[in-house]
C-alpha cells in the first residue's frame, strides 16, 4: 500500500505546485479572456505534464517495470483532462463553487491515474476497508453534526433572547457569524478528536480577543450576553459531540 500512497501524494504535490505556485495571474487572466485559444493555458498544461511526468517516471522506475507506454498514458491523461477542465472553468463567472468543482475534477483524474497504475484490486480493497470501518462513520457523523445541525440547535435555543433591530442592523457582514461558528466548531472538533484539548482553549481565547473590542465599543450589555450565550452553546455542543465520538472510537 505504501507505493500507492507515494504515487497519490506525489501527483497531488505536482498538481498543487503547478496550479498555485507556477501559474502567474497573467496566465489565469489570459485563460479567462481567450479560453481555449489561450497560449498561456497551453503552457500551464505543459507545466502540469512535466511535473506529473517526472513523478510517474520516478514512481515507475522504483516500483514498476519502467515501460514507456505505462508512463505515457497517465501523463497525457492528466495533461488533456487538465486543459479541458480549465477551459470549462474559464467560461464560469468565478467564485468559490467553480474553484472547488475545478479542484475536485483534477483530483478525481489523479485518483483515476493512481488506480490505472496500481493493481485496481488493491485500491478497491483499501476503499472497502475504509468503508467497512466503524471509525470512519463515527468521525464523519461527528463532523456532520457540528455543522448545520448544531447551527439549527443553537439558533433555536437562542430564540427566546431576541436582539433589538438596532443592535444587529448594518453592524456585521451577512452570514459572517454563521460562518465563524462553523469554522470554530470544525477546529474544536478536530482538536478534540486528536486529543489536543488545550488548543481548544487557544481557539476560544483567540476569538474572545477579537470579539472583546467590538463588544466593548458597542457598550450594549444585551449584545455581549447574546454573543457569550451563542459562543458557550457552540462550545458545549462541540465538546459533547467530540467527546462522544472519542468514546465511540475507543470502544
Amino acid at each position: 500500500m505504501d507505493e500507492q500512497i507515494a504515487l497519490l501524494l506525489g501527483l497531488l504535490l505536482a498538481h498543487f505546485i503547478a496550479d498555485f505556485y507556477l501559474q502567474p495571474m497573467s496566465w489565469v487572466q489570459d485563460r479567462n479572456t481567450r479560453h481555449f485559444k489561450s497560449s498561456k493555458l497551453l503552457m500551464h498544461t505543459l507545466v502540469h505534464g512535466l511535473l506529473s511526468g517526472c513523478v510517474v517516471i520516478l514512481w515507475e522506475r522504483t516500483f514498476g517495470l519502467g515501460e514507456w507506454q505505462v508512463m505515457l498514458v497517465p501523463t497525457l491523461s492528466i495533461m488533456i483532462s487538465h486543459w479541458l477542465i480549465d477551459v470549462g472553468k474559464s467560461y464560469t463567472q468565478g467564485g468559490i463553487v467553480p474553484f472547488f468543482v475545478d479542484q475536485l475534477a483534477h483530483i478525481t483524474v489523479i485518483i483515476g491515474v493512481c488506480v490505472y497504475l496500481n493493481n485496481s484490486d488493491t485500491v478497491r480493497l483499501w476503499f472497502q476497508q475504509l468503508l467497512n470501518s466503524s471509525d470512519f462513520y463515527v468521525v464523519l457523523l461527528a463532523y456532520l453534526l457540528v455543522l448545520n445541525p448544531c447551527s439549527v440547535a443553537i439558533r433555536m435555543l437562542l430564540e427566546r433572547w431576541q436582539l433589538p433591530v438596532a443592535s444587529t442592523a448594518n453592524t456585521a457582514l451577512p452570514q459572517a457569524g454563521h460562518s465563524i461558528g462553523l469554522l470554530e466548531r470544525l477546529l474544536m472538533l478536530t482538536f478534540i478528536l486528536i486529543d489536543q484539548l488545550a488548543v481548544v482553549g487557544f481557539v476560544l481565547a483567540a476569538k474572545s480577543v477579537f470579539r472583546f473590542g467590538d463588544l466593548t465599543n458597542a457598550k450594549e450589555k444585551h449584545l455581549t450576553e447574546y454573543v457569550m450565550l451563542g459562543t458557550l452553546l457552540s462550545v458545549v455542543c462541540t465538546m459533547a459531540i467530540g467527546l462522544l465520538a472519542r468514546f465511540a472510537l475507543l470502544i
